[in-house]
């Protein structure tokens, strides 16, 4: 007697689905994928309006302008009260006090120069892009829609690989 045997192999395939979110808040400008569009790894999905985090990035920008023209002025001041010190003709405390100032003034614009960095590195997740290759299996937020991913991280698109 003769054996046949036969061997089945089945691989499971799942469809692995990747939400797609935003951390951005601002109005879905321009959706430039549809439902069933193969997608590439880096590829522009959609963008989301950046005229928020501009405004607040020229607002920093000013801000900071205006820090560092009140430093460039303690620091005058400082070297000022310093030569007046080395000639023992200004008590100590008083040049301590303008040196506290001038830190305190250095302090702030690191503190915008951060800022600025935050809110640069916010105007460039609204380009969102495919971080893998795939197909749009749904779009959550079409263009027009308002997404508010500061407060909570907003998915916007599906994509299955």
């Amino acid at each position: 007697m003769r054996w046949l045997i036969l061997l089945l192999l089945v691989l499971p395939v799942f469809a692995e689905e990747l939400e797609i979110y935003t951390v951005v808040t601002g109005k879905v400008v321009k959706v430039h994928v549809r439902e069933g569009d193969r997608v590439r790894k880096g590829q522009l999905l959609m963008e989301i309006d950046p005229s928020l985090y501009r405004a607040e990035l020229r607002t920093l920008m000013g801000r900071k302008r205006e820090v560092e023209a009140r430093l460039w002025k303690v620091e005058r001041d400082y070297r000022r009260l310093k030569e007046l010190f080395e000639r023992d003709l200004l008590a100590e405390t008083r040049l301590e006090d303008q040196k506290v100032k001038y830190e305190a003034l250095r302090a702030q614009i690191e503190q915008i120069e951060g800022e600025i960095e935050r809110v640069r590195t916010l105007i460039s997740y609204t380009k969102i892009l495919s971080p893998v290759d795939g197909r749009v299996k749904r779009i959550l937020a079409p263009e027009g829609s308002y997404v508010n991913g500061t407060l909570n991280p907003q998915p916007v698109l599906l994509i299955s690989r």
